[in-house]
């Protein structure tokens, strides 16, 4: 199983696009350039993910939150994070066929939304 933050806080996924901050929230352009950038980063993010998991060899945060897993890699994955809705398509469409179950996660519920 593998969470996946999609927050503006996330700088991996946002890396190469402009992140500004109007009245102390942050905000970006959603335009496809930057949908496009946003999906690279996320398919090099779960391999990444998916190679340490493999050889357990990533930083000591991912090896310990690895540790006790039994299932599979590819058996779950969770979106979540504040962002915009454009960002969970693009997500969901890079992850959807990767993995068994794609959920969605917020502050107040969890919910499958695909199943395979």
């Amino acid at each position: 199983m593998i969470e996946l933050d999609l927050s503006l806080n996330n700088e991996e996924i946002y890396r190469g696009v402009k992140i500004e901050s109007f009245g102390g929230r942050k905000s970006f352009t959603v335009n496809q350039g930057n949908l496009d950038i946003i999906g690279k980063n996320i398919t090099e993010y779960i391999k990444r993910r998916k190679e340490d998991y493999k050889n357990k060899n990533g930083d000591k945060n991912l090896e310990n939150e690895l540790k006790n897993q039994t299932a599979d890699f590819n058996d779950v994955v969770i979106l979540t994070g504040a962002t915009a809705i454009p960002v969970y398509l693009v997500a969901f469409h890079i992850v959807v066929h990767s993995f068994h179950e794609v959920r969605y996660k917020n502050e107040m519920y969890e919910v499958v939304a695909a199943k395979h």
